[in-house]
C-alpha cells in the first residue's frame, strides 16, 4: 500500500474508532487536568496536540516502513501502548496547567471534557484528505451537542484552525476563541531578548500575531525581528505538517528555517507544539513554548 493510503486508513480508522489520529491511552491526553470542573458550557479544549505531538516523529518514521508491509493497517490497534516519553508528557502538563492557571488568573470560568475531548481532525484537513475531514467534523459536531458545549477555548493554531473551518461542512454554531486572546499578561516579568517564530496559522488565517508578541513584550521582554526572516509576509511555516507523508523535505524545512532563527538569537519562541517538535532538534540554542514563559501558579 502506498504511504498516502495507508496514512489515510490509519486516520480514518482510528478517528471512527477513538477519535483520535492514533490509538491513544486517554490518560496521556487527560493527566495534566486535575481540578478542573467536568462538563460541557465553556470548555478549555486540548485536541490531546501537545500531549501527543512528541509521537508524531515516531509515526512519520514508521510509516513509510510499514506501507511496504501486506496488511499492515491491521497492526494498528498495537499503538495504543504507545506513549510519549515521561520528559515529553511532565512538559505537556506543565504547559497546560500553566494556560489554565492562566485563564483562571484572568477571570475566565471554563470546564473540561477530560476522556470524552474529541480529536479535532485537523490532521486530515492538512494532508489534504478534505472529505474524511467533512465527515469528521460533522460527528464532532454532533458529539459537542450531545456533551452540551457552547465555547472552545483552544490551545493550539491547528485545532483553532480546524474549527474555523468545520462552517464550510457541518452545522458548527460553537464560539471559539483562543486562550491567548482571553488571558490579560503573562504572569511574570521576563528579561531578555527573544526570537518568536510565528505560527502560519495564527499568524496568516487566524489574525493572532500580535496578540502573542505584544503578551511578551508586555512582559518586559524584546523580541528580535528581521523583516526577512520573521516579517508577517516572509516568515516560513516550520515544516512539520507535512511529515506523516514527506518526512524528509519536512526535515529540510525544518532545519533551514531554525538556521534563518538562529541567526537572529540564541532563545526562540513558539507557539504551537508541532513547530516546537520540528524547530528543537535544529536550533541553535534553546526553544520554549509562549506557555513555558508564564508563571500563573
Amino acid at each position: 500500500m502506498k504511504i498516502e493510503g495507508l496514512v489515510r486508513e490509519v486516520l480514518v480508522r482510528s478517528l471512527k474508532d477513538y477519535m483520535m489520529p492514533f490509538p491513544t491511552s486517554k490518560k496521556v491526553c487527560t493527566e495534566w487536568a486535575t481540578d478542573i470542573p467536568r462538563g460541557g458550557g465553556t470548555v478549555i479544549y486540548t485536541g490531546c496536540m501537545y500531549q501527543l505531538t512528541p509521537l508524531t516523529d515516531l509515526y512519520a518514521n514508521a510509516l513509510p516502513l510499514l506501507s511496504k508491509v501486506e496488511g499492515a493497517e491491521k497492526l494498528y490497534p498495537l499503538a495504543m501502548a504507545i506513549t510519549p516519553s515521561r520528559v515529553h508528557r511532565e512538559r505537556a502538563k506543565r504547559i497546560l496547567q500553566n494556560v489554565a492557571a492562566a485563564l483562571k488568573r484572568s477571570g475566565v470560568q471554563f470546564n473540561y471534557l477530560y476522556e470524552d475531548e474529541p480529536y479535532s481532525g485537523t490532521v486530515l484537513l492538512e494532508l489534504g484528505f478534505v472529505e474524511e475531514f467533512a465527515e469528521y467534523a460533522k460527528r464532532v459536531m454532533q458529539h459537542f451537542n450531545r456533551l452540551g458545549v457552547k465555547k472552545l477555548i483552544t490551545v493550539d493554531p491547528h485545532s483553532h484552525y480546524a474549527f474555523s473551518r468545520y462552517r464550510e461542512f457541518t452545522n458548527f454554531d460553537l464560539e471559539v476563541v483562543s486562550y491567548l486572546q482571553l488571558i490579560r499578561d503573562l504572569g511574570t516579568k521576563v528579561e531578555g531578548e527573544y526570537v518568536v517564530h510565528d505560527s502560519c496559522l495564527y499568524s496568516r488565517f487566524l489574525g493572532l500575531r500580535e496578540t502573542y508578541r505584544s503578551l511578551i513584550k508586555a512582559a518586559g521582554a524584546s523580541l528580535k525581528d528581521d523583516q526577512l526572516v520573521t516579517g508577517p509576509a516572509t516568515s516560513m511555516c516550520c515544516g512539520a505538517p507535512i511529515g506523516p507523508l514527506r518526512k524528509r523535505e519536512s526535515e529540510a524545512i525544518a532545519s533551514y528555517r531554525a538556521a534563518q532563527l538562529s541567526s537572529l538569537g540564541d532563545k526562540l519562541v513558539v507557539v504551537c507544539p508541532l513547530c516546537y517538535l520540528a524547530l528543537s532538534p535544529h536550533f541553535k540554542g534553546k526553544v520554549m513554548d509562549l506557555a513555558e514563559l508564564m508563571s500563573f501558579r
